[in-house]
């Protein structure tokens, strides 16, 4: 691939480990993390803008991984939540 143009903007992303230490499975997919910029906006996750996306799976208790979450538009990622489901509880780590 080419490189980009100058003055092009990137989609801002993030490398995101997930753990469960819970007693149950959970279920991960990328569409269930946000990530929070820098001036306080929140940026919902963008498909297909990495090779290394995370992947949709289930994780038993004690399992974790690896992969990026890419957030629409180009910003400073500050955060990324993860929403365990569509209605669950949040969980927040911050952007190193």
């Amino acid at each position: 691939m080419g490189a980009d143009a100058p003055g092009t903007l990137r989609p801002a992303k993030a490398v995101v480990t997930i753990t469960n230490n819970s007693d149950e499975k959970i279920d991960v997919n990328p569409l269930y993390f946000s990530i929070t910029a820098t001036d306080g906006s929140k940026h919902n996750a963008e498909l297909g803008e990495d090779e290394n996306q995370m992947d949709t799976m289930d994780l038993a208790p004690g399992e974790k991984a690896t992969g990026v979450i890419t957030g629409k538009g180009a910003f400073t990622p500050m955060y990324v939540t993860y929403t365990d489901g569509l209605f669950g509880d949040d969980v927040r780590g911050d952007v190193s």
